[in-house]
């Protein structure tokens, strides 16, 4: 079971829920707390106490209950909707990346493991990243792009060009992308930008934010 405890413990690292839509959701319902805060506050008889609790929420679920790849699934409509809902809209509005992970092709199973990139090269490439942000944020106190106040990358001298903005803010208009998300999607961008190596995102790093955002059929990038 998540409990506060649970949330501190995984403070400065990763809290990974497996199977996440089978947890009460009034459990899941005490996350939004923490990933917003980054701390969690318990409440006793004598007073209350808070602790640190800034973690990297990873949410792994199937879309049904069967857990059968769609082309094999059986669940009805209703029961596939009612189970994804588990997750509520304002727990998933918290979530940067959202990512469906399909079947790996037989081809990419027994494919050369020469042709696939290194965690070697992946951790490099991120490690490079989290320099330029820390570097770039230096003065103003955070370190990491997820620190930053929303507020901060929509003013001067962080907010981007117009042109690089302009479909993001369309889905703001549309009601399709709340403020909480606009503003996760600017530290997304800023994270892709960094892993790019290009000092300011453009509208493409803007896009693969959306894109991450959104999920593929949603999406204007994909």
């Amino acid at each position: 079971m998540i409990t506060g405890h649970n949330s501190t413990l995984a403070h400065g690292g990763v809290l990974f829920l497996d199977e996440a839509a089978e947890f009460s959701p009034a459990v899941l319902e005490t996350l939004r707390q923490p990933i917003e805060s980054g701390r969690i506050v318990l409440h006793r008889s004598g007073g209350a106490v808070c602790y640190p609790a800034r973690f990297l929420l990873v949410l792994a679920a199937n879309p049904c209950p069967c857990g059968q790849p769609a082309r094999m699934c059986s669940c009805p409509s209703v029961v596939r909707r009612r189970y994804q809902q588990r997750l509520s809209g304002p727990l998933l509005d918290r979530v940067d990346l959202r990512v469906t992970v399909e079947p790996v092709p037989r081809a990419d199973l027994f494919g050369e493991v020469d042709e696939r990139e290194t965690s070697a090269t992946v951790a490099m490439r991120v490690a490079r990243a989290r320099a330029a942000a820390a570097e770039r944020w230096s003065t103003s106190g955070w370190r990491l792009n997820g620190q930053v106040p929303g507020g901060a990358l929509r003013h001067r001298p962080w907010r981007l060009p117009r042109a690089a903005l302009c479909q993001a803010e369309m889905y703001l208009d549309r009601g399709q992308l709340s403020v909480r998300g606009f503003d996760r999607v600017l530290r997304m961008a800023w994270t892709v930008s960094d892993l790019q190596g290009r000092a300011v995102p453009d509208a493409g790093d803007v896009a693969e934010a959306m894109f991450f955002r959104l999920g593929w059929d949603e999406s204007w990038a994909a």
